[in-house]
């Protein structure tokens, strides 16, 4: 799987409907649907990765010390935030298969996890919002969240825009 700085998801039930009804392709198995979406995935990821990681060194101003401490949280963030994604990619690809014909059961069941991992990130920005004012200060924690949700929103409407609606 891919190693992604910024999630590609949106985990609410709306980002779930959306960005979960993989754009099959007519007549493609799903193992070709999967491999086009990472490749998606992998490109969204790459653009915006980079355009975070150039506004965070451009808009938060910080002192060498600081910069000291803040990379490497950065850098732990996003390796948590991988994780996320892909328990997220695992739900895609499970959605994929069934995504033209969602039953009310399987569709209870990809909305619980969907949630579950929606509470998962907001649970990973307050515990780096914290981290990041105890050993910085609170003030580049609130930037760095600020930011981070403004690419992690552009990559979530990058992907749900690209995506059809479920079916029954």
């Amino acid at each position: 799987m891919t190693s992604f700085a910024i999630p590609r998801c949106a985990f609410s039930i709306l980002g779930l409907v959306l960005a979960c009804a993989l754009p099959a392709a007519a007549g493609q198995p799903a193992e070709a649907n999967k491999q086009v979406l990472e490749q998606y995935f992998t490109a969204i990821g790459a653009d915006l990765a980079a355009k975070r990681d150039s506004a965070l060194s451009t808009l938060i101003e910080l002192t060498p010390d600081e910069a000291e401490r803040f990379w490497p949280m950065k850098q732990a963030y996003d390796a948590e935030l991988s994780k996320l994604f892909d328990a997220r990619f695992e739900l895609l690809g499970e959605f994929d298969a069934v995504h033209d014909k969602l039953t009310a059961e399987k569709a209870s069941e990809l909305a619980e996890r969907a949630l579950k991992l929606d509470e998962a990130r907001t649970d990973l920005h307050r515990r780096y919002f914290k981290k990041m004012s105890e050993e910085i200060s609170p003030v580049v924690a609130v930037q760095y969240l600020q930011l981070q949700s403004q690419f992690e929103t552009m990559a979530d409407i990058k992907i749900a825009t690209h995506v059809p609606l479920a079916m029954r």
